[in-house]
């Protein structure tokens, strides 16, 4: 049975143990030791890493109650360990920080069903709809029990004093609690600060309904409306994450205040008149675009004649639909392949009413590209391989002549 130290001593991050047993788990080599620094992956919290005498330690995971500690190599005998601290610490910030955050949530009416510590954020998932949250009220109250710093116990409780204790979720296993006396009482058996005040802070990025229903994103602020059930999914980060997202939230507005010649602080002024400029810019070029794609069909048509306009377009698939339109419009039947970002696509058309049936024509024209696409008797269009693109074409054009 390995002793396991981070139960009594979370910020001890050196220590002497000796291998019990090597084993093999998911192809590398786990040692087994009498007494353990090291966290196992549990209860949302991801395993730890460092060195075990001359070898890495990759992760941490407890497997049928023993610690197994994953080495790039393989090891015996006595060892001298050393914990990734950066890490841990962090792993010590997120996961207090969730307990703090779940505790304010569940006095709101939204208890915390999962909890996820990923390598840049965190997430939990609520039991209560977005739009009954009041997500800055619940982040501002739990910034107030981290800066109160208010001392935090982690250990043992049982009979009646654990009786006295009005746990937030019912323990999975053993008589651990996390205790901040009048804020939170959780059973869990993870690492967690001594001082609430060790987390720093904790900032709300976003939150979306999950679980029922489309994701609906939120900018944090006390949202209107939404679901009248189901979930949340909270996306948090505490302590030194908050800094550095700070940072880079800051070192991007810099950048994109510097493309587009203005202050940091007249960005979003900037960015929506380049975004209403750019609009204009867009609506007047597909003016043009359908100015020039007329009188490309009229081209063709006096190429063609009566006959059905064949042709293989260099100005890309929009512009090839718009000839194609424009040729239907005026009474033509068009088949019309282009290139575009790799992909060969063909569009056909003919006038409304009756006449062949040009989805099923590209049916057979795609199966050549290996592609896919659809539409109506009178319009269809899709794309796939350009390498055969010619040969479809050629094909729908005899298909259409011997119809």
């Amino acid at each position: 049975m390995t002793e396991r130290l981070y139960l009594t001593d979370p910020y001890l991050q050196t220590f002497h143990a000796r291998v019990l047993e090597l084993r093999e788990h998911n192809g590398k080599p786990a040692a087994v030791l009498d007494r353990t620094a090291f966290y196992p992956e549990g209860g949302g919290q991801p395993g730890d890493r460092g060195t075990l005498g001359g070898a890495r330690v990759l992760d941490t995971q407890d497997h049928d109650g023993a610690v197994l500690h994953l080495l790039d190599k393989a090891i015996a005998g006595e060892v001298e360990a050393q914990l990734d601290w950066d890490r841990r610490f962090d792993h010590m910030q997120q996961h207090h920080g969730q307990h703090l955050l779940s505790a304010a949530f569940d006095k709101a009416g939204a208890p915390t069903v999962s909890f996820h510590l990923g390598e840049r954020t965190c997430t939990i998932d609520l039991d209560a709809a977005l739009g009954k949250l009041d997500l800055r009220k619940t982040e501002r109250e739990t910034n107030q029990s981290i800066w109160r710093n208010l001392p935090v116990v982690a250990r043992d409780f049982s009979g009646e004093e654990r009786a006295r204790l009005s746990l937030r979720k019912e323990p999975v296993k053993g008589d651990r609690v996390v205790l901040v006396e009048g804020v939170d009482a959780s059973p869990c058996g993870g690492t967690h600060p001594a001082r609430t005040g060790e987390v720093g802070c904790v900032a709300i990025l976003r939150a979306q309904r999950w679980g029922g229903g489309a994701a609906s994103p939120s900018d944090g602020s006390s949202p209107r409306g939404g679901a009248s059930n189901g979930k949340t999914r909270v996306e948090f980060v505490c302590g030194n994450r908050a800094v550095q997202l700070l940072h880079e939230a800051s070192d991007a507005v810099a950048a994109a205040a510097d493309a587009l010649k203005c202050a940091p602080a007249d960005l979003a002024a900037s960015v929506a008149r380049v975004s209403a400029e750019s609009q204009a810019r867009r609506k007047s070029l597909e003016a043009l675009q359908g100015e020039l794609a007329k009188v490309e069909a009229a081209q063709l048509r006096a190429r063609f004649g009566a006959a059905p306009v064949v042709a293989r377009l260099e100005r890309g698939a929009a512009f090839a639909r718009a000839v194609a339109q424009a040729i239907s419009a005026e009474g033509g039947t068009a088949l019309i392949a282009s290139t575009e970002d790799g992909r060969g696509h063909l569009c056909f058309a003919r006038p409304k009413g009756a006449g062949p049936a040009m989805g099923a024509l590209l049916k057979e024209s795609l199966a050549l590209l290996s592609g896919k696409g659809g539409g109506s008797p009178d319009f269809a269009q899709g794309a796939g391989d350009p390498a055969r693109l010619d040969e479809a074409l050629a094909l729908a054009a005899a298909k259409l002549s011997t119809g």
